[in-house]
């Protein structure tokens, strides 16, 4: 009796740590996602230059706000992402209500111009440089996730 009794328990215990583990590669795709990367949209404190470069907590340049449709650094809420109105130049400027290149969408792993949906933020991959190109689902410099106050690609 004492023998069936521990299986009991032994068994109750296994089937109580696996209900609490995450379901399998979805659980862990999910997980994935929430945090942070190994490259970072970073500006380049005290200049609007843009650019993406490895992660650091505690670069002042790569903690970002996301608030509504606009981006802006957390330490310097009065400076927002940009991108320079018909060209592909991202930096970062003084926040201006008016300036349709302030204004970004953050959806999935993308993040477009609000004034024009078709344009994404964009990593030229392998290189630093920071910029807007016509939105393409395949580029892996296109995905990019927010997670606290980072912004980093999704698959660096």
């Amino acid at each position: 009796m004492g023998m069936t009794l521990r299986k009991t328990v032994a068994l109750a215990a296994l089937a109580l740590t696996a209900s609490l583990l995450p379901a399998g590669p979805a659980g862990a795709a999910q997980e994935a996602a929430r945090v942070p990367g190994r490259y970072c949209l970073a500006n380049a404190w005290g200049t609007p230059n843009i650019s993406s470069k490895p992660c650091d907590s505690a670069d002042s340049g790569q903690h970002w706000t996301v608030s509504g449709h606009q981006i802006s650094l957390t330490g310097a809420r009065g400076y927002c992402l940009a991108n320079t109105w018909n060209t592909a130049t991202v930096s970062t400027k003084p926040c201006n209500s008016g300036d349709q290149g302030q204004y970004w969408n953050v959806s999935g792993q993308q993040i477009s111009l609000s004034f024009a949906p078709a344009y994404c933020l964009a990593n030229a991959w392998g290189t630093p440089n920071i910029s807007t190109k016509p939105c393409d689902n395949a580029d892996p410099g296109q995905k990019w996730v927010v997670f606290d106050e980072q912004i980093s690609l999704a698959v660096a």
